[in-house]
């Protein structure tokens, strides 16, 4: 297992960048608009251009439910409810993975000594990397079922 302890690569090394971010003051319609033509889960949200937070899909969903003209009237900056991660590029992935699961959050923000976004992490990120990692020490590829509708069985 000293193989794996040592391949741990960092938040930097996993990051999805440039990040697309929106500012703090910014209506949640226009974050609603810019998610949904850019097909994104995540927003990170920004003030002074330090980030301040993440607006998730599900957080405009809730907005949306309430109140619907709420998405017009409402500050991206007011609908940042819950904690956020972020992090130095040089965390390691397994620290990132322990912060996000004690936030309960699925996205992280990987950020410069200013806070300003550099990129984001999420669990699907995640996950791949545990799944290389996990592969890659034990000597076995295991094909890509996703979108197969059929469960991924293991090698014989």
């Amino acid at each position: 297992m000293d193989t794996l302890a040592t391949a741990v690569p960092t938040v930097g090394s996993v990051m999805h960048g440039p990040v697309v971010c929106i500012d703090a003051e910014d209506t949640l319609w226009t974050a609603m608009d810019v998610m949904m033509s850019r097909s994104l889960r995540h927003l990170v949200v920004t003030r002074g251009g330090a980030a301040v937070g993440v607006l998730v899909d599900r957080d405009l969903a809730a907005v949306w439910a309430m109140d619907p003209l709420g998405l017009k009237r409402r500050r991206a900056g007011e609908a940042l409810g819950r904690e956020h991660a972020f992090m130095p590029p040089e965390t390691d992935v397994v620290t990132a993975a322990t912060r996000m699961r004690e936030l309960g959050v699925d996205a992280l923000v990987v950020v410069d000594e200013a806070e300003r976004p550099l990129g984001i992490v999420t669990d699907h990120d995640l996950l791949g990397v545990l799944a290389g990692m996990l592969t890659d020490d034990a000597g076995v590829s295991h094909p890509d079922h996703r979108g197969t509708g059929r469960p991924a069985l293991p090698p014989d």
